[in-house]
């Protein structure tokens, strides 16, 4: 840390760093231009960059200049279980070669903070219509990952630096969002903007907090675990300005879908996004997250929103200290993160969407950025022939175009009360009315964490959602991942035997053609409640917005319009039902950091000779680090590919506090 633009924080007892000074004395009048995202990279700079590269690195920022790469040290990694336990098996085989040369393997260990949250193992081999899924599926996954669990919890307890949220509570994105991150963080007295990369590519989802975040490679999330930087360079930061208001019965994955087609045309792959504006201004936290979860579909690298009131009130709501939320506010508006302070800051390109123009939508059938209005089904040649496929139903058979998956899954949706509590309000009015869902379609549940099941259950929604078949089946990334699990091998039967074009609709960020279930031939991406809306409709050959889902009990139609709520109804659940002591009983246990009365372990890994999936890396099978030191170079001819100035050094490269495999720290 470096000690050039370190000042009192007023109102508080810690200090901070600078950027706006720092910028200032290299280009004046430059710091109130920045976008966000420039001023966090700027802040990171002044507080951890070699002080012989500072001054060009911040030129680079202030002349919206690429260069030169500059670094950057994210405060956290965040990691899925299945490329954070590689790393993990990394530094574990690392410490065997430490203990093999006489040295302290507990010494071992990240140096970055690192979370790791089991998220990726669990399939849906049991629907929500089995009141015993949730525990059925969790055995099952309990099974079938027994070595890599195993491991799981020796890091657990064995790793420093290491937060691990065992399977069964939900998924690393949404976590991060109502939990993990804390928006600023304090370290030795310092405070400044939390930053993290994680191993999934949805990690922007935290971008609606205003915390850069982004998705990287199992390897260079690593890199960052050990304390060296991410090296970059300004990254092409575009401006999306979003205008007016979202029209009544719009949901925010309505509002995703739209503007993910409109992005893609746009071309912002590799751009990192930032969204300002008054339509900005009105989405809550939950659309927010929305909107930035979908940031890879889009193409871009970050999807920023700024930190301002609503923020505040999301952070409050998910019972984060009032005093950390205090500092939030005070840390933001002083160093010109606040929303109002951003009002002079200038794009290289700006994109304006109209909120006001969203309709209903899905995306489909095979890309998420295939946008399909739920008004034009029929025009694009969706919603056909469904006299047939009612014909077949009749006859005991499943219909053409039959959904064979409905799920309301994902961090991209389950984040957002209004989305959740949108699906149970459907589902309520559909009970009401005597509507079920097809014997085909298996439903499912997969809240992104636990906190959805509580205010639901307070709502008395839950009972809604299981009636239809939308039991919660994991706290787990699942059909949105490819793990769906497998179909009734009667349906399954059927649909090969007839060759049917079967169709899966769910709530999660991608649809590409196989990725839902080997026998959905294709996928469409929907809000929570048009997914139960589908469920009851059984195929994706009905007209959604027309035809008629049921018969009432007074012998009328019952169409979309019949069971879709209002945004008042919608909100003055969340308003009544969505507390901070929800948050306050899922999380608190999570993570608290008291002893749990284990027994401690050993420092070295007991790998399992039988084991397939968990092994000592091979690389690590010579007498140890000495023996790689001193191994022959056998490469010859070579030469540098380049040679560095001499006022140039690598020693921000190299923190001594990093512990490096030789051939890694050159």
């Amino acid at each position: 840390m470096n000690s050039a633009y370190r000042k009192p924080l007023d109102g508080t007892a810690l200090t901070f760093f600078d950027a706006r000074a720092a910028i200032e004395a290299v280009r004046p009048g430059a710091y109130d231009t920045l976008p966000y995202v420039s001023r966090v990279l700027a802040e990171q700079l002044v507080r951890r960059c070699a002080p012989t590269l500072l001054t060009d690195a911040l030129i680079q920022i202030a002349d919206r200049r690429r260069d030169l790469d500059f670094p950057w040290y994210p405060a956290r990694v965040v990691c899925h279980d299945i490329l954070g336990q590689t790393a993990l098996v990394d530094l574990a085989g690392l410490r065997d070669a430490i203990a093999d040369q006489g040295g302290d393997p507990a010494k071992v260990n990240p140096v970055v903070p690192t979370q790791l949250i089991v998220d990726h193992s669990l399939a849906v081999e049991h629907g929500g219509f089995d009141p015993d899924a949730f525990a059925k599926n969790r055995a099952i996954e309990d099974r079938r990952n027994e070595d890599r669990f195993d491991f799981i919890e020796w890091t657990k307890r064995a790793f420093d630096n290491v937060d691990v949220v065992p399977a069964g509570n939900g998924i690393m994105h949404q976590i991060n969002l109502e939990k993990m991150s804390p928006v600023v963080q304090v370290r030795d007295g310092v405070a400044f903007p939390d930053t993290c990369v994680g191993t999934d590519s949805h990690t922007p989802h935290v971008d609606a907090l205003g915390v850069v975040a982004v998705g990287v490679g199992g390897l260079e999330a690593e890199t960052v675990m050990l304390g060296r930087p991410s090296m970059m360079r300004l990254p092409d930061i575009v401006g999306v300005e979003l205008t007016g208001r979202r029209p009544e019965g719009v949901t925010a994955t309505d509002i995703v879908l739209s503007l993910t087609e409109f992005l893609r045309k746009e071309r912002v792959v590799g751009a990192w996004l930032e969204f300002f504006g008054a339509g900005a201004d009105s989405l809550s936290i939950g659309d927010r997250a929305t909107i930035s979860n979908m940031c890879p579909e889009y193409g871009a690298t970050a999807a920023m929103f700024y930190i301002d009131r609503q923020t505040l009130d999301y952070l409050l709501l998910t019972n984060r200290a009032p005093e950390q939320v205090a500092l939030v506010e005070t840390y933001a508006k002083a160093t010109g993160l606040w929303g109002d302070a951003l009002a002079t800051a200038q794009y290289e390109r700006v994109l304006t969407f109209d909120l006001g123009g969203v309709e209903r939508n899905l995306a489909g059938p095979s890309n998420p950025h295939r946008r399909l209005p739920t008004a034009a089904l029929h025009d694009r040649g969706v919603a056909k022939d469904l006299e047939g496929a009612i014909a077949q139903e009749r006859e005991g058979l499943m219909p053409d175009g039959a959904v064979i998956i409905a799920a309301i899954t994902s961090c991209t949706n389950t984040s957002n009360p209004r989305n959740v509590v949108a699906a149970g309000l459907v589902a309520q009015k559909a009970n009401a009315l005597g509507l079920m869902r097809k014997p085909w379609v298996k439903t499912s549940f997969a809240p992104g964490s636990r906190v959805p099941a509580l205010y639901l259950e307070e709502a008395d929604l839950l009972r809604e959602l299981e009636q239809l078949g939308f039991g919660i089946v994991g706290f787990a990334c699942t059909t949105c991942n490819g793990m769906s699990g497998a179909l009734d091998p009667v349906i399954q039967r059927e649909i090969v035997e007839r060759d049917l074009y079967t169709t899966a609709v769910l709530s999660g960020n991608r649809n590409f053609d196989g990725r839902i279930h080997p026998y959905a031939k294709q996928a469409f991406l929907a809000s929570p409640p048009l997914v139960v809306a589908y469920a009851i409709a059984g195929t994706i050959r009905f007209d959604i917005e027309k035809d008629v889902l049921g018969i009432a009990p007074d012998g009328r139609d019952v169409r979309l319009a019949n069971l879709w709520p209002s945004d008042a109804e919608i909100d003055a659940i969340v308003r009544d039902h969505v507390k901070a002591q929800q948050f306050r009983d899922v999380y608190e246990p999570m993570f608290a950091r008291s002893g749990d009365g284990s027994a401690p372990v050993s420092p070295l890994y007991d790998w399992r000779p039988q084991s397939t999936y968990i092994r000592r890396p091979p690389y690590w099978d010579t007498a140890g680090l000495g023996a790689l030191a001193a191994s022959p170079r056998t490469l010859t001819g070579m030469r540098p590919l380049a040679i560095l100035p001499d006022n140039i050094t690598t020693d921000h490269l190299s923190p001594s506090n990093a512990i490096l495999p030789t051939s890694a720290a050159g």
